[in-house]
């Protein structure tokens, strides 16, 4: 089946407006309010753009054209967050509440204590560290630290689920 005859067989108001529902729901779950003027429904319009330009190959999907909206929508949700995830240090850096120029030492130390609490391992809080130097690539900070990519992995997934629970206290001290 080609992408026309995907589209036209089935009803595409009902699944824009589902899709919508997801990215509403999903961006909530992060906790982020500002993600730099786009709204959930840029999500799911970028991503229908992508399906005509053949962006996203839906002539290789082994699922029905449903399933591989929602697949590719979950997935740029998800490429959004990984390429954007420093985006709130960085907003934490820039002021403080009284105009001056933040103690970045003292406000990375502090970030780093909140994840402590939070339960964060060593290994987390190196890995947080790295990002917060601007190396990102788990290849990079795998072979700067000696150790497979896996554990990188392993440790970002853990620490990602982490740095929603600390956000909102991250944020007040602005």
């Amino acid at each position: 089946m080609n992408l026309i005859d995907a589209i036209q067989s089935v009803d595409m108001e009902e699944i824009i407006d589902s899709m919508n529902a997801y990215a509403i729901n999903r961006l909530k779950c992060v906790g982020v309010k500002n993600f730099h003027g786009k709204e959930p429904i840029d999500f799911v319009g970028d991503l229908i753009l992508k399906v005509i330009e053949e962006k996203r190959d839906w002539s290789k999907a082994k699922c029905s054209f449903k399933e591989f909206l929602f697949g590719c929508l979950k997935s740029e949700i998800s490429n959004y967050f990984k390429t954007n995830k420093y985006t709130f240090v960085d907003e934490i850096l820039d002021v403080s509440s009284d105009g001056q120029a933040p103690n970045v030492e003292e406000q990375r130390r502090y970030v780093s204590s909140l994840l402590k609490k939070e339960g964060a391992d060593d290994d987390e809080l190196t890995v947080f560290e790295y990002w917060m130097d601007g190396i990102s690539k788990p290849s990079e900070i795998a072979f700067d630290l000696g150790i497979d990519v896996k554990e990188v992995y392993k440790i970002t997934k853990r620490l990602e689920r982490r740095l929603p629970k600390i956000q909102t206290q991250v944020i007040n001290i602005i």
